[in-house]
């Protein structure tokens, strides 16, 4: 087969997903009524976003976006750190670029909490969260923990031969009403920022558009199970390799608020894109080639 010839083929008469910007105008309108009314209640933000992937930060990296993927086009969720005897994290993406592994340890808390005491202070509640960080860091250090943590993930040793490994440890805590009006707490929470960890509010989330086929997944021993695809998913050849090492894919789609008939569309696609990601030579990919 010629490298520039096509060698898969699309349905040009399929369902349609939902446009990037009716889904990022109905995302934010859903999030924002969530801020106002359930800014206590941490579960249903993970669920929240566990839905809609493409809200969480460092899929692509920071301080300048990559242009590759997450590993497997994945999202992690409630992801294990084995021989860890505190609170996991709440997502886990294994960014990348040319040069280095970028695995983004999450936390989420209640929108709700606060920073800081009225006398400016830290609240017991965010050095609580501060620590759990530190945990995660100090686990992260030990290169056994690294090495079963790479494995764990099926991150094979060619892909990170040869790269850096840095992580990056994210908190997600409060809201910028905290510090709209106080000049002085948002000069301290400026400086809690660190080169490896990175604390902001819940209102600096939104929607990545390069995160719109990405899959929710939860991940044991090498093997990743979809619980959620993107509302704006798609299907085609750009991540036809990375679909095809993911589990119970049909159950994500059938869990995903799509309409019954691209429920359906996608689910009787998948085995072909599987089989054309399995495939090793490949030949021409368009990127724009999507159902």
């Amino acid at each position: 087969m010629s490298i520039f010839l096509k060698s898969y083929n699309l349905v040009s008469d399929a369902p349609k997903p939902i446009s990037w910007e009716d889904y990022e105008r109905k995302v934010l309108e859903d999030y924002n009524i969530l801020l106002e009314k359930k800014r206590d209640d941490e579960k249903i933000f993970q669920d929240f976003f566990e839905k809609n992937p493409a809200m969480l930060p460092g899929a692509f990296g920071f301080f300048g976006e990559s242009g590759h993927a997450p590993y497997n086009n994945a999202l992690i969720t409630q992801p294990v750190l084995q021989g860890l005897t505190t609170k996991i994290p709440d997502f886990l993406w294994f960014a990348s670029d040319s040069l280095n592994i970028y695995p983004v340890f999450i936390e989420i808390e209640a929108p709700g909490k606060k920073w800081f005491n009225k006398d400016g202070t830290q609240t017991a509640k965010f050095t609580q969260a501060q620590n759990q960080i530190q945990e995660w860091k100090i686990w992260f250090s030990n290169p056994t923990h690294q090495s079963l943590f790479f494995e764990y993930y099926d991150i094979d040793k060619y892909l990170i031969e040869g790269k850096s490994i840095k992580p990056f440890y994210v908190l997600i805590y409060g809201l910028r009403e905290e510090f709209e009006d106080n000049p002085y707490l948002n000069q301290k929470r400026a400086q809690l920022n660190k080169h490896d960890e990175i604390y902001m509010t819940f209102n600096r989330l939104k929607p990545n558009i390069k995160g719109r086929d990405i899959i929710t997944c939860h991940v044991k021993n090498r093997n990743y199970y979809a619980k959620y695809v993107s509302p704006t998913f798609r299907l085609g050849p750009v991540f036809a390799e990375q679909l095809s090492r993911i589990k119970k894919k049909e159950y994500a789609i059938l869990n995903t608020d799509l309409t019954d008939e691209r429920k359906e569309f996608l689910i009787s696609r998948l085995k072909y894109w599987e089989d054309f990601g399995k495939k090793e030579r490949k030949g021409l990919i368009n990127t724009g080639d999507w159902e």
